[in-house]
């Protein structure tokens, strides 16, 4: 069937929505179809944009329903408290150091129960310099220095300052990131629990005002803490990342071979039968860079994709045995990383493609999609998805292992 229209204009001529309108009201010349081939391409568009759409929606109900459960298990302060190694791994963080060395200090965990690990890789900026002056002013605090003296990575670092961490626990900290007083406190909390191998938290941009990343964080919270619900996070943070060391030793340490050491080493842990968890109680900061935001972003997708490429990996290959409750997180998500945002670039393009030769449900799609970018939802799916490719392609050159830092509010 074909629709043909009288007078002669093209889809230039108009403004989106006024295009719709003209549309509707059969004003606009020229001939749509919804038949033939180019209708057939705009169809399987919309099939393979219907799936991508639709897993995720499924996933994010499952998860609303993980959320509402109870988490089986509760904290106790009862016990006494771990001795605990929080390591600061640094590159040029003159403009930071001293107030995250502070902001552990100050810490509601007893003084006498912690130590704190600085391992240097090489900075230039007088990092080193603040850091020792900062020590001679806090006698009272257990600080051990490390300087590598040259730049290998984020975990080769960590793994140096493992060697001598004396602690029961480990808890690893960028220095550019803040915690609340009682965040140390209760992360260990939740770690004494039985059965839970690692801690992580949840993360507050310091500073509103970027729709997206507060958008991406309201959504992506609520599936870290669902995740640990049903059994463990399939992302950890940075910001505060607290594992049983007993457990680090036995998966080998902080994986070097990829980016995302955090979420790695949680997802080794989970896979070795411990959960690891982002309770809602435990709370950090995040910085989020002023300038270089998108180079963040894709850094950050590109080591999340190294991630869950690797995990699968291991899964696929019978080199690991996820538990139960664990494989609806951990194939749901890989999928939603490595998967989902091809089927959303192949079916947009085709879409467009099938639109361009006059398909008219295409036509109509399209410009609804253009409506809803007024959402901010809408918005940062898009973004997210965009990124998330980009990263793929990325990580065929460049893992980003050794990366220029970008400078954070």
């Amino acid at each position: 069937m074909q629709i043909t229209y009288a007078m002669n204009a093209t889809l230039m001529n108009y403004p989106p929505l006024e295009f719709m309108v003209l549309i509707t009201m059969g004003r606009i010349g020229g001939t749509l179809t919804m038949y033939g081939p180019q209708a057939l391409l705009g169809y399987v568009g919309l099939a393979i944009l219907t799936v991508h759409f639709t897993i995720p929606t499924i996933y994010y109900l499952m998860a609303k329903d993980w959320l509402s459960r109870d988490w089986g298990v509760r904290p106790s302060d009862d016990r006494d408290p771990p001795f605990v190694s929080i390591i600061v791994p640094t590159y040029n963080e003159a403009k930071t150091i001293t107030e995250k060395l502070s902001d552990i200090a100050s810490q509601d965990y007893p003084r006498d129960r912690l130590e704190i690990i600085v391992v240097d890789s090489g900075s230039i900026d007088g990092t080193l310099d603040r850091v020792y002056d900062w020590i001679r002013k806090h006698g009272d605090v257990r600080v051990k220095v490390i300087e590598e003296g040259v730049r290998l990575g984020k975990a080769h670092a960590l793994n140096t300052a493992l060697k001598y961490a004396e602690g029961d626990v480990v808890v690893i900290t960028d220095a550019d990131s803040r915690w609340f007083p009682d965040s140390l406190r209760r992360a260990i909390a939740w770690l004494t629990i039985d059965g839970v191998g690692a801690v992580s938290c949840n993360k507050i941009p310091r500073h509103k005002g970027n729709v997206i990343e507060e958008e991406y964080r309201n959504y992506y919270g609520i599936l870290r803490i669902a995740e640990s619900k049903k059994y463990s996070s399939a992302i950890f943070h940075g910001e505060l990342a607290a594992y049983k060391k007993d457990l680090l030793l036995k998966i080998g340490g902080f994986p070097n071979y990829l980016g995302a050491d955090d979420s790695h080493t949680a997802g080794l842990i989970t896979l070795s039968g411990f959960r690891a968890i982002i309770p809602e109680d435990v709370r950090c900061i995040e910085y989020v860079p002023s300038r270089g935001y998108w180079s963040w972003r894709i850094r950050r997708a590109q080591h999340l994709v190294q991630n869950f490429s690797k995990l699968i990996g291991m899964v696929l290959t019978n080199r690991a045995k996820p538990p139960s409750d664990y494989r609806p997180v951990l194939f749901t998500e890989a999928y939603l990383h490595l998967v989902n945002p091809w089927l959303f670039l192949v079916g947009t393009a085709l879409v467009i493609a099938s639109a361009i030769q006059g398909a008219l449900l295409p036509m109509i799609i399209l410009l609804i999609s253009l409506a809803l970018l007024a959402s901010r939802f809408f918005r940062t799916w898009i973004v997210t998805q965009i990124i998330l490719a980009i990263a793929m392609i990325r990580n065929i050159w460049n893992k980003e292992l050794v990366w220029r830092k970008e400078e954070k509010d």
